[in-house]
């Protein structure tokens, strides 16, 4: 066999090979539910909406929460916090719900149409202290006309009734990534106002991804005196965040809002 008849032969044998089997196509990624509230499943416990708003004015909010345990730890005096937030971030109400029938359930009055959501928080039996709570979310929608509300600007100082909750460090941004105290003082005035305990603190802060609507509850640091209330902040994202400051004076909830943004 000449040169070229020899190569012309080893080219049709390996042309008659089998060809090799193509890669496998990767695997989809898995579904990841993290513990803000944007899904009604976490951990393996899930909240069932049995009841949701349908309308502006009074209502009832019910969700069954099933899982690997139905006990919760008290947290703030309470097993379970209930949040009601529309997706412009106004609108917030701290809830309280009770156990009726299987069911944490609480009155709420809807005063706007748009789409809501509804947050549980609560922290199962078996946690260690200071673990994270486990939040879940249920959407809901109000149907009509709605009257949007743009997200505030940063601002320094926020009132409520006579009261003035200043922010120690004005409007700087935050770095993501970081732990730092968040501080606010609360005057009368112009002077530091006699602050009561409310479910057991001084002050409670949830903070909203203004992108996402995730919740994050802050945890309050022990008091430093002259009404300055202070708070563990970590903040794993950079963007917008709506604040919603909760404390007790004169014998009165009063509440604040502030945006920050984290770099």
């Amino acid at each position: 066999m000449t040169l070229a008849g020899f190569a012309g032969a080893a080219y049709l044998f390996a042309d008659s090979r089998p060809a090799a089997a193509p890669p496998p196509a990767p695997a989809p990624a898995p579904v990841a539910y993290h513990s803000d509230g944007l899904s009604d499943s976490y951990d393996g416990f899930r909240a069932e909406p049995l009841r949701l708003p349908t309308g502006r004015g009074p209502g009832t909010v019910a969700l069954r929460v099933t899982g690997p345990t139905t006990q919760f730890q008290t947290i703030h005096t309470k097993p379970m916090h209930m949040y009601v937030l529309r997706d412009d971030l106004s609108g917030y109400q701290h809830l309280h719900p009770e156990l009726i029938g299987g069911a944490w359930t609480a009155p709420v009055t809807i005063t706007d149409g748009g789409a809501y959501r509804v947050y549980l928080e609560f922290v199962p039996q078996g946690r260690p202290p200071g673990a994270d709570p486990t939040v879940l979310g249920v959407p809901f929608v109000i149907a009509g006309d709605t009257r949007m509300v743009p997200v505030p600007a940063p601002r320094g100082e926020e009132r409520s009734g006579p009261y003035t909750v200043r922010r120690l460090d004005g409007v700087a941004d935050l770095t993501s990534g970081t732990q730092t105290a968040l501080q606010f003082q609360v005057l009368r005035d112009g002077r530091p106002a006699t602050l009561e305990p409310y479910l057991g603190a001084y002050a409670h802060l949830s903070n909203f991804e203004v992108r996402t609507q995730g919740l994050k509850h802050l945890h309050p640091l022990p008091a430093t005196g002259d009404a300055i209330l202070s708070f563990h902040a970590a903040f794993a994202e950079r963007g917008d965040k709506r604040l919603f400051l909760q404390f007790r004076a004169g014998g009165t909830i009063h509440q604040v809002a502030f945006t920050i943004f984290t770099t």
